[in-house]
Formats: structure tokens, sequence, C-alpha cells
């Protein structure tokens, strides 16, 4: 970058990025170079492990499919993004964030508490 703006006779100047000392990879390469430090086979044994990770032959793998909504692709009935805006139209705004056992264990829970439907609530004073 700094040699064509050179020849191109462009005015430039490189500064670091602000959140680069944030950057989670930062930590990473450090953790990498600490563990190098300590014992220097650590990085062959992090990439052996790494080739020697596969994903067995007897876990059955998503199919592909489309959503029966929308028509992008999914390997659900829905997708994900229709799941979500259906929640939310339904005021469930936690409709399809996290697994369904959860959700309607939740749900069950709130209906043994006494809590009322979000229908019966006044404008106002969803609680969330």
């Amino acid at each position: 970058m700094n040699t064509y703006a050179y020849f191109k006779k462009l005015d430039y100047f490189s500064t670091e990025c602000i959140y680069s000392p944030n950057a989670y990879r930062g930590f990473a390469r450090e953790f990498i170079k600490d563990l190098e430090r300590i014992r220097p086979r650590g990085i062959l044994d992090i990439i052996k492990s790494g080739e020697d990770f596969r994903i067995s032959t007897s876990t059955k793998m998503p199919e592909l499919g489309t959503c029966e909504r929308c028509g992008y692709i999914s390997s659900q009935k829905w997708c994900k993004a229709c799941v979500l805006l259906d929640g939310l139209n339904r005021g469930l705004p936690k409709l399809g964030i996290g697994r369904r056992r959860e959700l309607n264990n939740s749900k069950n829970a709130n209906q043994e508490n006494g809590t009322k439907n979000l229908q019966s609530k006044q404008c106002g004073s969803l609680d969330f």
C-alpha cells in the first residue's frame, strides 16, 4: 500500500487501528508464543490435534432444504429468520432462541407461577 501511494504521489499515512490492542487474535498469538516458550513442540501438537479432529461417519449431517415461508435455504421446516419473526409477531421474543425443550420448560414454569398471558397485559406493561 505504501509503495502504491508513493509511486502515484498520493498523500498516505498509516496508523494502527484503535481496536487492535484488544483484538482477540493478539491474545491467542501471545498464548501460543508463551506455550512455545514452555514447550517448543506445542504448536506442532496443536496442528496435529486439529488434523486428528474428524467428524464421525455415523454422525447425521443436516440435509439442505428450503424454508416453507420465504424459500430461503434452511435445514429445518422454517429458516431461523422466519422463526424469530414469527415469535416477535406473536409477542414471544424468545421464541427461536435456544433449544425447544428449554422454551417449553420455561413456558410451563411461567404458567405454573400464575403469570399472565401477554394478550391480557395492558399496553406499556410488557415484561421481557
